[in-house]
């Protein structure tokens, strides 16, 4: 008699703040601080998530650049072209192609053959746009020591090194929102271990949110906002916000500001060049293929101060450019970032904020930068927000087969998250395998211990809690009626039970926090059911495996478990359409291809031999009730009494109504002369009386009744007979 479908999700609840006003994507991708640096020219801008080809070339020889393309934002300024650019974001939230009038200015991504061992999955092109990129990285130094020295959390994604890697692998994008009005598009990817080849090894793994917002300013100005979510227990000591750099052969020369904002022209080999403090700068950078930079220019401007030990970068050629062998045709740049004192530790987030900018020379570049203060407009700090100071929502999951479809609600009831990272926080995913099974978790491993193995196909952030989630799903679905014994120990079967009483009990006996029990849902009437009967198995917290219900898991559940948690529940009770109609001596169940079986009430309820059609004529006086079966589920119609009372024909002879049908008055013709009349009454299709007539009238005022059939039923000393009505 049941089917099973009931959602068990060891989750947190958390205090709602109104956000009907935003989309979940826009809150999921939200920053603690907003840049009140105006859009100067909002004309020209164009964002398109539609792949086409760039005149772009690229030294990647296994994978077309649609592989890597995300979407693109564009600006336009026909009076001064210098200030138009077009910009390609990857799927790993990276800024992997950054043309303007100087061409491409992201290198080219070629690879020394010497570098690459036979072992690649990816060939000569193991790398591909997830290095030379404009990108986020980020180091424990602690753990990135020799032989291997391969800790590096890329933004971007991972490098191809195993044999099994056939197939870019960028960093998962989480969440996403393109904002129309602010001309902006922001992301957050799952921050990647580069280096493959040594995972297996040395067991590195990523627990890294990188969010990244790029908005289109007007007049070449690009602003950059990022943060950083340390929701593993890795510490991160070093950052590179950003790494990157440009193409020698579309900006050859480059410059470095002074705290008055002149330029000094700067060479040399990366590794070999001097590590600048920003503080003894003007704040900006900028590459022009001019030596005296006086042609098409992009610049960058940071701010000049830090609450992390040094605010500094580093710069210079990948290799000699004068060998002919060397064509990474690559100016690195990395702006470096040093947290201290567990600044980017668990639960801890930085959020910095830089700008580029393209003007006709370098000069031009600096006008602008000072003439909108971009330095000043620039972030620098390791600030985490409280719970109480971010947003949340509410969600509603619906479990079909092994996939999970969430769905947000504006209401009270449903699972509630923060939409954004707080102290001490961890985030829900819900994960999706390569076999069609869905998670909601909070570790991104759930599936495999290699991201990039395919074992993982998607991954979508929910939300945030204080305490790390696994949730598991078991289904049950029970008819209406039967009940369903929850662990607090009362039977549940319809939303009449108090669940302040399971709230209060759960949490005095096993220390969780609360309890909250909702949509609990009664299926309509004319909702199909499958009769598939599902068993399931299920591992408790407590080791042990339960196949049917019990309330032992309540008892040995504790916080020594590592889950504050909290029981939601989300119970189907399926019911069945026992209603009936009466007319004249045919019953009918309203049921739509169901079972039908017919019964006596006054036997025990006993089979009417022969009667299981939805249609039962009554041929004696009895009360009678019929069994409905749907799905899984039976239940049994009120009895209906007919009473048919030494019914006989011969005696009433010339008997009528009219009109019949009627709106109003009917006539009663022929009861003059009837012998021994004994008494009149109207009853309903039921059998009830509704009204008894005075034996002297032969007219009777039915506008009162509502719309349907009814009886007169005629009564003498012992003979009986009806006469149906219909009331217009």
């Amino acid at each position: 008699m049941k089917k099973n479908q009931l959602f068990l999700l060891t989750l947190l609840f958390l205090f709602a703040r109104n956000t009907e006003a935003q989309t979940p994507q826009e809150l999921l991708t939200k920053f603690y601080f907003e840049s009140d640096l105006p859009i100067v020219d909002s004309s020209g801008f164009d964002y398109s998530d539609v792949y086409s080809q760039s005149s772009s070339s690229w030294a990647i020889d296994s994978f077309p650049e649609s592989v890597v393309f995300h979407n693109q934002m564009s600006y336009q300024n026909s009076i001064n072209p210098n200030t138009s650019y077009d910009i390609r974001i990857g799927k790993g939230g990276q800024l992997y192609s950054f043309r303007g009038v100087f061409g491409e200015s992201v290198p080219p991504q070629w690879v020394n053959p010497n570098w690459v061992q036979p072992s690649y999955g990816g060939g000569h092109s193991y790398a591909p746009w997830v290095d030379e990129v404009w990108q986020l990285v980020s180091v424990d130094g602690s753990i990135h020591n020799p032989p291997d020295s391969s800790y590096f959390i890329h933004q971007a994604g991972v490098y191809l090194k195993t044999p099994e890697q056939t197939e870019p692998f960028y960093s998962p994008i989480l969440a996403e929102y393109f904002n129309i009005d602010e001309q902006s598009y922001s992301v957050v990817n799952w921050g990647q271990q580069a280096h493959t080849e040594d995972l297996q090894n040395i067991n590195h793994d990523a627990g890294l949110l990188y969010y990244t917002k790029y908005t289109n300013k007007g007049m070449g100005i690009i602003q950059v906002d990022n943060m950083i979510y340390n929701f593993g227990q890795d510490n991160m000591n070093f950052l590179n916000v950003p790494w990157g750099g440009v193409r020698n052969s579309s900006l050859d020369h480059f410059f470095i500001s002074t705290p008055a904002h002149d330029y000094n022209l700067t060479t040399g080999l990366y590794g070999q060049t001097p590590v600048i403090q920003t503080a003894n700068t003007g704040g900006w950078v900028a590459w022009s293929n001019d030596i005296e930079g006086d042609s098409p220019t992009l610049g960058m401007a940071h701010p000049t101060t830090t609450n992390t030990y040094g605010n500094k970068f580093r710069y210079g050629d990948a290799g000699n450019l004068s060998n002919v062998n060397n064509l990474r045709d690559y100016h690195v740049f990395e702006m470096i970032r040093q947290p201290i004192g567990g600044q980017l530790g668990f639960g801890k987030a930085m959020s910095f904020r830089y700008f580029y900018v393209l003007g006709a020379s370098v000069d031009s570049v600096k006008n602008t930068i000072l003439e909108y203060d971009l330095i000043g407009h620039g972030l620098d700090t390791s600030y985490v927000a409280s719970i109480n100071d971010v947003d949340s929502l509410r969600y509603l999951f619906e479990f079909n087969n092994q996939e999970i479809i969430e769905q947000t609600t504006p209401f009270d009831n449903g699972l509630q998250l923060r939409t954004s990272p707080f102290s001490d926080s961890y985030p829900v995913f819900k994960l999706s395998s390569n076999d069609g099974v869905d998670l909601l978790s909070s570790d991104p491993y759930s599936f495999s211990e290699f991201a990039y193995d395919g074992t993982t196909t998607d991954m979508k952030l929910l939300g945030f809690r204080e305490a790390p989630t696994v949730v598991t799903l078991v289904s049950d679905t029970i008819c209406y009626g039967e009940g369903f014994i929850f662990p607090d120990g009362v039977n549940w079967t319809d939303m009449s039970q108090d669940s302040s009483h399971i709230s209060s009990l759960i949490g005095s006996q096993l220390g969780w926090d609360s309890l909250v029990v909702n949509n609990i849902i009664t299926r309509p009437l004319d909702e199909s059911i499958d009769s598939h009967q599902a068993c399931f198995s299920y591992l408790w917290q407590d080791g042990n495996i339960y196949t049917s219900s019990t309330n032992t898991p309540s008892i040995t559940l504790s916080n020594q478990y590592g889950c504050d948690s909290v029981v939601y529940l989300n119970l189907i009770i399926d019911t069945v359409n026992i209603n009936t109609t009466v007319n004249d001596l045919e019953l009918q169940s309203m049921a739509v291809n169901a079972i039908y079986q017919w019964v006596n009430c006054e036997n025990g309820f006993s089979e009417i031999e022969g009667q299981d059609q939805a249609v039962y004529e009554v041929e004696s006086n009895g009360s009678f009730a019929v069994v409905i079966t749907e799905g899984n589920c039976v239940d049994t119609s009120q009895c209906i009494t007919i009473e048919i009372l030494g019914l006989s024909t011969e005696d009433f002879v010339g008997l009528s109504l009219y009109p019949n049908p009627t709106k109003d008055v009917i006539h009663l013709k022929g009861f003059d002369q009837l012998k021994d009349l004994a008494k009149i009454e109207i009853k309903d299709n039921l059998g009830a009386l509704i009204e008894r007539i005075e034996l002297q009238k032969r007219q009777i005022d039915l506008s009162n009744l509502a719309k349907g059939v009814y009886y007169l039923e005629v009564t003498l000393k012992n003979k009986n007979t009806r006469i149906k009505m219909i009331k217009q």
